[in-house]
């Protein structure tokens, strides 16, 4: 049901999204900030390369899970309070990070900081949808999603760059301060939400009814026992796990031609931002191409990309095939949403919580994946994340496949 007309009043499109993404950046990046500070972290908890990468791994469980509850949360409490109320949580949570003495404690400090951060997402697409302009709304939601992809390559280089400076704990102590910043600013951007007349509807915004507890959950069942979704779900899998895996591997094993100076390293990350400055901006001329077909290519053309790296041709040749590979999961990433909320009806909010969950599972295995073939060198890192891929890439064309003999 839509908000009476008298107050549907849009937010202002610059200030909402510009501060909505720059969070997102922060939020997501959380999952990336370790990985240039992994032997720093070995070194300083007196354990192993390989054991510090599962700081990777827990936060990118507990966040992906958190979206199942956080999601219908955001639907029962509003969108502003779930935002703001998560960010001063994590504050909390990414200060315990910075003060853990070992790694036990650390990897549980990053779990409950997964949870915290979960709040954000869900309510942040619920809120761009609802009060954005409709004929916003596509640019809003596109720069969100972009947001989140481009925090995997800006967060790893702002993190060598403190973390060379200033040493890890400074990682996460800014990150603290950042978040404690952002729940501020947001409180001040973010409007207040729409009160309803309808007495259905609780403390959330307009059109939001209350449903029981039972009946926000079984939508994900539902979802899961088509399958098509279910083959799409599997897919996504392969989205972040394979991203998240090349740069895991590339810390643990560099290529050849690169080193482990942090100079090589920082700039080899530093590469592929521009892939992130150039999908959003070719997103009119892709929108012409059906989203299951993207998704395919895109992946397709990650398994190649990335093979290519493991061919000993230097930096350069490193660099070049990766901006390739960072801008086909670019393009993979909203493709995957969009072919799964066509497929859902009308259970689109379930759907992507669900996609998001898969996307940060496969991104709390690519670091495994990688700490699993790393010591036969980065070239086994690169086949194995391409492997990954062109897996995501076959079940992705099995569901359009089966989309067509169903039909």
């Amino acid at each position: 049901m839509s908000a009476p007309a008298e107050t549907e009043v849009w937010a202002p499109v610059g200030r909402t999204v510009g501060a909505v993404c720059a969070v997102g950046i922060l939020v997501v990046g959380q999952l990336y900030v370790v990985l240039p500070v992994l032997n720093r972290l070995a070194a300083d908890w007196d354990t192993s390369t390989s054991a510090a990468t599962w700081m990777t791994t827990a936060f990118g469980l507990a966040y992906g899970a958190g979206f199942l509850v956080t999601g219908p949360l955001s639907d029962r409490w509003g969108w502003r309070p779930v935002i703001v109320g998560g960010l001063t949580a994590t504050v909390v949570s990414t200060l315990l990070v910075a003060a853990a003495p070992g790694l036990v404690t650390g990897l549980s400090a990053r779990i409950l900081q997964g949870l915290t951060a979960s709040f954000f997402a869900p309510a942040a697409f619920a809120y761009l949808s609802e009060r954005i302009a409709p004929e916003r709304r596509i640019f809003a939601l596109t720069c969100l999603t972009s947001s989140f992809l481009g925090a995997g390559v800006v967060a790893q280089v702002l993190a060598q760059l403190i973390g060379n400076a200033l040493g890890w704990h400074a990682i996460f102590v800014a990150g603290a301060i950042a978040f404690a910043v952002s729940a501020v600013v947001l409180r001040v951007v973010l409007q207040p939400p729409i009160r309803s007349a309808d007495p259905l509807t609780a403390d959330g915004d307009a059109g939001t009814a209350v449903a029981p507890s039972r009946s926000v959950f079984a939508p994900f069942v539902d979802l899961l026992r088509q399958s098509r979704l279910a083959l799409l779900y599997l897919s996504c899998l392969a989205i972040l796990g394979s991203f998240v895996g090349v740069y895991t591997g590339i810390q643990l094993a560099p290529p050849e031609g690169v080193g482990s100076g942090n100079g090589a390293l920082l700039a080899l990350r530093a590469s592929a931002i521009p892939a992130m400055v150039a999908i959003p901006l070719l997103a009119g001329r892709l929108g012409g191409i059906a989203p299951a077909t993207r998704l395919v290519a895109a992946l397709g053309t990650a398994a190649l990309a990335v093979a290519v790296t493991a061919v000993p041709l230097g930096g350069l040749w490193v660099a070049v095939w990766l901006f390739v590979f960072v801008a086909a999961i670019a393009v993979a990433a909203p493709a995957a949403v969009q072919t799964i909320t066509v497929r859902a009806g009308a259970a689109r909010g379930a759907a992507t919580a669900l996609y998001t969950f898969a996307l940060f599972v496969g991104a709390s295995a690519g670091p495994q994946l990688a700490n699993l073939v790393a010591r036969h060198g980065y070239s086994a890192v690169a086949l194995a994340v391409a492997a990954l891929s062109a897996s995501g890439a076959v079940l992705a064309a099995a569901a359009g496949f089966r989309s067509a003999w169903l039909k």
